[in-house]
This record gives structure tokens, C-alpha cells and sequence, in this order.
């Protein structure tokens, strides 16, 4: 039994070092598109009527943003929904089928709306995002 004990907290230690460490700017960076992103967010549920809750996941984030602000890419999926929602109809279909909406990154753009919940992959080089966001919309609500 000391021995798996043991074990645990040599194994719980090796993965807390090799977890790779975010500096305290890039902390603050995060906390700020996060907050800009919440910003859109009630902006986008007040115009749509809903209680949609967005986020990003970075685990995928390049290292190398070359100067792109995530928050204004995510903010597409919300332009996008908007446009939606400026609808009767397709504001039903906003407030009935999206609860929730998570950015991540990727090397390509795609977005996936499932069980209500749109994954959205953000590729920094992407142009038109709000409008390829309001046409998938379009097509799947």
C-alpha cells in the first residue's frame, strides 16, 4: 500500500512539472479576451433574447498569434448568430437550439453545432468569419 501511495505522489509531482507554465502576461492576455468576449456575449443575448454562454478553449492556441486578437475572431460566431436573430424565425431557432458556444483553434476554420453547442475552431488567417458563421447557421437551425 506505501508503495501505491508513494507511486501516486511521484506521478501526481512529474505531471505537475511537465505541465508547460503560462507567464503572467499571457495570463492577463487570456483574462482580457475574456472579458471582451463576455462583453459580446450579453450584447448577443440581448439582442437574440437568449442566455448563451460562450468561452474558449486554449488548448490548442499557436504560440505564435502574429498580432490576431482571438475575442474579435469568436466575436464572428456571435455577429453571426445576430444576424439571426434580426429574424422572428430565426431567432426561435437561436433561443430553441444554441446554449452554448466554444472557441478553440486550429489550422483550418470550421464550425460544428451539436446538441446545442457550437464549436467553433478559430484559424487567425480566416477573413468573412461572421458571414461564414451566419450562413452555417442559416443551414443548420
Amino acid at each position: 500500500m506505501k508503495y501505491l501511495v508513494g507511486m501516486a505522489a511521484v506521478l501526481t509531482v512529474a505531471g505537475a512539472v511537465s505541465a508547460p507554465a503560462q507567464s503572467l502576461q499571457e495570463q492577463q492576455y487570456r483574462t482580457e479576451q475574456e472579458a471582451e468576449l463576455a462583453r459580446e456575449v450579453a450584447i448577443a443575448n440581448k439582442g437574440c433574447e437568449t442566455s448563451v454562454t460562450a468561452k474558449f478553449d486554449w488548448s490548442a492556441m499557436p504560440a505564435d498569434r502574429g498580432g490576431a486578437v482571438p475575442y474579435a475572431y469568436c466575436r464572428a460566431v456571435l455577429e453571426g448568430m445576430r444576424r439571426v436573430c434580426e429574424n422572428p424565425m430565426g431567432k426561435d431557432a437561436v433561443k430553441e437550439k444554441i446554449k452554448s458556444i466554444t472557441c478553440s483553434f486550429g489550422s483550418n476554420r470550421s464550425i460544428a453545432l451539436k446538441d446545442g453547442a457550437i464549436d467553433y475552431k478559430i484559424e487567425f488567417r480566416s477573413v468573412n468569419d461572421a458571414d461564414f458563421v451566419f450562413e452555417y447557421l442559416q443551414n443548420n437551425l
